[in-house]
């Protein structure tokens, strides 16, 4: 069992670090509005989702993958005083295996199905480093994972805040304010640290390709990023990075300035940026066996067989009905429901379980803002803000490639 006792004793003074540091940094930053305005708010979401994280998972699923990630990382955190050479070559080695010494600690609390994976073995590398700092305490793990995530995403917030002045509010509901999106960002799980990854990667991306400063810090923060990413879900590579790139030539597209030329130009541009997205994600398949088509689509059929399972089993699941053919054709055919399923679920028919209830409240109020969206503008003018804003076409870009994902 957790010593609850414990977590729980050390929990306000860790609370109490993180809005120390989070105070100094809005005070270093007080000539700036959304740092006034927005980073302590953001931090108050996040704390309260990660405390509500450890809660949910300690007391009402007692147990699930965020405990058996505890449970792989506290021997580890005995090793680092029993053999520090051992602790710092596995979480500082991105190939090494779980140290041999912690084999049997893993296997009293049956999590030896965690220590096998790059995915896992790299969350619990992560999750090791952190844990110096944490006084090998679960729930001191997850604000600390819920805190780093928020800084990654605060700089996402800030960076698109800072292209639209005047929709601060919107985005800060969107990045800082999200139900779910704080709630699976803020603890122990592979999840935090993909979200927090994501909204980095493409902050560096934008920094080197658009803003274009500071290159030689952000191209290695980028590839350091992409390098965490792949170690992890290196399909996410697949998705963002072509979307990122067809953002970067709509910017210089629209940056034309002659309507003639725009008109010439433009659709090469965009068809360069589609080619070399293209090219990027063949490219990596090629040279990454992992990454290849067929290893993709066994990794998506294994993620649609455990979705089925769980939701034969009445968990937050879903399945797709029919045969799936991973050809272009076959996707496009599962495109509508799986794009309804990504944006808009889970239904209310689906819901089953208290987690799923607030997920599906959440997800009535997107339908409801997006209806309201699409019913106050005008659809035929859809096209040109894509082929013009290219912030949008990112947007619009990546939540059309990233329904692949729910193609299970």
């Amino acid at each position: 069992m957790l010593e609850l006792a414990n977590d729980l004793f050390l929990l306000p003074f860790f609370i109490a670090i993180f809005y120390f540091m989070a105070i100094r940094t809005r005070n270093a930053n007080n000539d700036n509005f959304l740092y006034r305005a927005y980073y302590i708010k953001g931090l108050n979401y996040k704390i309260i989702g990660s405390v509500f994280f450890a809660l949910i998972y300690v007391f009402y699923y007692k147990g699930g993958d965020t405990i058996s990630f505890y449970w792989t990382v506290a021997p580890v955190h005995k090793l680092m005083f029993t053999d520090p050479g051992a602790f710092f070559k596995f979480v500082f080695d991105p190939y090494s295996l779980y140290p041999w010494p912690c084999v049997s600690d893993a296997a009293k609390y049956g999590v030896i199905y965690l220590i096998k994976g790059s995915a896992s073995l790299t969350t619990i590398k992560i999750a090791s480093i952190v844990n110096i700092f944490c006084f090998n305490s679960f729930f001191m793990l997850c604000l600390a994972f819920a805190y780093i995530s928020y800084l990654f995403e605060w700089r996402m917030f800030m960076l698109l805040s800072t292209i639209y002045p005047s929709l601060h509010k919107q985005f800060g509901y969107a990045f800082l304010m999200i139900p779910s999106v704080i709630f699976w960002g803020s603890g122990l799980s592979k999840d935090s640290i993909m979200i927090g990854c994501i909204m980095y990667f493409v902050y560096c991306f934008y920094m080197v390709f658009i803003v274009k400063k500071k290159i030689l810090k952000y191209v290695l923060l980028l590839l350091f990023v992409a390098f965490i990413i792949s170690l992890i879900r290196g399909f996410i590579l697949f998705t963002v990075l072509p979307c990122c790139i067809i953002m970067t030539m709509v910017y210089y597209q629209a940056q034309i300035k002659s309507s003639g030329l725009q008109f010439l130009i433009g659709p090469l541009l965009l068809l360069v940026g589609g080619a070399a997205s293209y090219g990027v994600v063949k490219g990596i398949g090629n040279s990454v066996e992992s990454y290849n088509v067929e290893s993709l689509q066994a990794k998506a059929e294994g993620f649609r067989s455990w979705h089925s399972t769980l939701n034969e089993q009445g968990g937050s699941g879903y399945s797709i009905e029919g045969e799936l053919d991973y050809s272009i054709g076959g996707i496009l055919r599962k495109a509508p429901v799986a794009m309804a399923v990504t944006l808009f679920g889970p239904f209310p028919w689906q819901v089953r379980n208290f987690v799923m209830l607030l997920s599906g409240i959440e997800a009535i109020i997107f339908s409801y803002v997006f209806i309201k969206t699409f019913t106050n503008s005008r659809i035929y003018k859809l096209f040109g803000v894509l082929t013009k804003d290219h912030i949008i076409a990112f947007c619009a870009i990546r939540a059309c490639v990233g329904y692949c994902h729910r193609v299970n």
